[in-house]
C-alpha cells in the first residue's frame, strides 16, 4: 500500500470514519435483499413477544417443539431462556414497529448501523491505547470497511452489539487497572457494568467476569495498588458485573419453574451441536437423530420443558465425549482449523471476498501482533489481557461449535494490530523525534502502565 495513501487514511477525522462505516453498512443492506435474510431465533422470539405470547421459543406442537424457528401449527407457547435478552429486545422493537419481515430486517439493519458507530469509537479507543493514534485511525477505518464486519450488519446477529461492547470493556478494564484513590471504584464499577451487559448479549461472556476480576487484581498490584485495596475494588467489579446476568438468571428460574444456572438454556443444545457422534463441528451442518426427536416429543409440555430438552442434549453430548475421547480431540482440532481458516460447511465462508480479505488481515494482523508482543515488557499486564481475550475467543467455539460470528472478536483484535503494522513502517517526517508522534511499538523498555487518558470514561 502506498505510503501516501496510508498517511491520508491515518489523518482522516474520526467523524469521517464513522460516516464511512455507516455508509458501507447501508450500502451493503441495499445490495443484499432483505426478503432473503433470515430473522433466526431472534425473530421467532420477537414475534411471540409482540403477539402477546411472552418470551417464548418452543410451542406445544409436533413442529415447534422440535424446530422452533418454523412456527408450525398454533399451539401453547412455552417460556424460554434460549437466547440472551438484550439483542432480542432490539428485535422486539423492530418487529413491533415494522410489522413485516422486510420491514423488520431493515429496522434491525438500521440498529446495526448505529451500533457500528460504537464499534468505530471502541476499536479506535482500544487501538489508540495499545498502539497509538495513527494506528488507531487505520484500525477504525479497517473496521468500517472490513467485509465480515460490514456483512454482519446486514444480518440479525447480536455480534453487531456485543463486539463493540467487548472492545469497550477491554478499554475500561485497562483504565480501571491503572486507577487508584478514592474515585477508583467508579472505573471498576463501570467496567463491571459493561461486562455484565455483554452477558445479556452473549451467554459465554459470563466467563469474562471472574477472569476479568482476576486480571484487574493482578494488573493493579503490578501498578502499585495495595492488595487490600485491589481486592475491595474487585468486589465492587464483581457485584456490579453480576447485577444484569443475575437478574436474568432469577427471571429464568421463575419463568421456567426450575433452577437455571446459566444465562440461557442452550448450554446442552449448543454443546451437542459440536459434540455428538457424526458432528461436523459446524453450526451449519448437523442433523437431530430420530431417536432424540422422539424423546423430545415424549416430554410433557410444561414450563420447564426447555430445561429438560437442554438436559437431554447435554446428556447426549457428554456421552459422546466420554465414549470417544480420541474422536472428541479430533473434532476439536477440526473446529480449531475451521475457525482459523474457513468453515467449509458454511457457503458464506467460501466467498472469495470473504476469504481474500481475511487472508490479508491474518497476515498483516499477526505480523503486527507479534511485533507488539515482542516489544512489550515480559510482565506487562496488557499482554495478558489481550492474550486472555484471544484465548477465550478461540476456546469457546472449539468447545462448542464453529460459527462465522465467533471469529469476529478475533478479527477485531487483528484489525487493531493490522493498523499498527503499516503505521509503524510508513511514518511521516519527524515521527519518533521530539515534537513527533512516539513510536508505534514502544520497545521492551517502554512504560508498562495500563492507565492513561485514552479510554472511554
Amino acid at each position: 500500500m502506498p505510503a501516501g495513501l496510508i498517511e491520508r487514511a491515518a489523518r482522516l477525522p474520526l467523524v469521517a470514519i464513522v460516516a464511512i462505516a455507516v455508509g458501507a453498512r447501508l450500502a451493503a443492506g441495499l445490495a443484499i435483499p432483505a426478503a432473503g435474510t433470515s430473522e433466526y431465533e431472534f425473530g421467532w422470539l420477537a414475534r411471540n413477544v409482540v403477539d402477546g405470547h411472552g418470551y417464548s421459543y418452543y410451542s406445544d406442537d409436533s413442529v415447534g417443539r422440535l424446530y422452533p424457528e418454523q412456527p408450525g401449527s398454533p399451539g401453547e407457547k412455552l417460556p424460554s431462556a434460549y437466547m440472551p435478552p438484550a439483542y432480542t429486545g432490539l428485535t422486539v422493537v423492530a418487529a413491533w414497529v415494522a410489522q413485516s419481515h422486510t420491514g423488520m430486517i431493515w429496522m434491525v439493519r438500521l440498529l446495526n448501523a448505529g451500533a457500528a458507530v460504537g464499534g468505530v469509537l471502541a476499536i479506535y479507543a482500544l487501538a489508540r491505547r495499545l498502539v497509538g493514534e495513527r494506528a488507531a485511525k487505520l484500525a477504525a477505518l479497517g473496521f468500517s470497511l472490513y467485509p465480515s464486519m460490514v456483512y454482519a450488519a446486514t444480518q440479525v446477529s447480536a455480534a453487531n452489539v456485543y463486539l463493540p461492547l467487548e472492545m469497550a470493556a477491554l478499554v475500561l478494564l485497562l483504565g480501571a487497572a491503572g486507577a487508584a484513590g478514592p474515585g477508583a471504584w467508579r472505573r471498576w464499577a463501570l467496567a463491571g457494568l459493561v461486562v455484565g451487559v455483554v452477558c445479556l448479549l452473549r451467554s459465554e461472556a459470563v466467563l469474562f467476569i471472574p477472569l476479568a476480576a482476576a486480571w484487574l487484581v493482578s494488573a493493579s498490584r503490578h501498578e502499585g495498588v495495595p492488595s487490600r485495596q485491589a481486592l475491595r475494588l474487585a468486589a465492587v467489579f464483581l457485584a456490579v458485573a453480576a447485577l444484569a446476568p443475575g437478574a436474568w438468571l432469577a427471571r429464568n428460574s421463575v419463568a421456567l419453574d426450575a433452577p437455571v444456572l446459566t444465562i440461557t438454556t442452550s448450554g446442552g443444545f449448543n454443546l451437542w451441536i459440536g459434540n455428538h457422534h457424526g458432528a461436523s463441528g459446524s453450526a451449519k451442518d448437523f442433523t437431530i437423530p430420530a431417536r432424540v426427536e422422539d424423546e423430545i416429543l415424549a416430554l410433557d409440555a410444561r414450563d420447564d420443558f426447555e430445561v429438560r430438552v437442554d438436559a437431554l442434549y447435554r446428556r447426549e453430548a457428554l456421552d459422546a465425549i466420554v465414549d470417544d475421547p480420541l474422536g472428541t480431540v479430533v473434532r476439536d482440532a477440526k473446529k480449531a482449523v475451521m475457525l482459523v481458516v474457513a468453515d467449509v460447511h458454511d457457503r458464506r465462508n467460501l466467498n472469495p471476498i470473504y476469504l481474500l480479505s481475511y487472508a490479508a488481515l491474518l497476515v498483516i494482523g499477526v505480523a503486527g501482533f507479534l511485533r507488539w508482543w515482542q516489544d512489550r515488557p515480559r510482565g506487562d499486564p496488557t499482554r495478558r489481557l489481550v492474550a486472555g481475550y484471544l484465548v477465550v475467543a478461540v476456546c469457546v467455539p472449539v468447545v462448542f461449535f464453529v460459527l462465522a460470528r465467533y471469529r469476529l472478536p478475533i478479527e477485531a483484535m487483528l484489525l487493531v494490530f493490522a493498523g499498527a503494522w503499516p503505521a509503524s513502517r510508513y511514518r511521516p517526517a519527524g515521527a519518533g523525534c521530539p515534537g513527533g508522534e512516539p513510536p508505534i511499538f514502544g520497545g521492551r523498555h517502554a512504560a508498562v502502565s495500563t492507565g492513561g487518558d485514552h479510554d472511554l470514561t
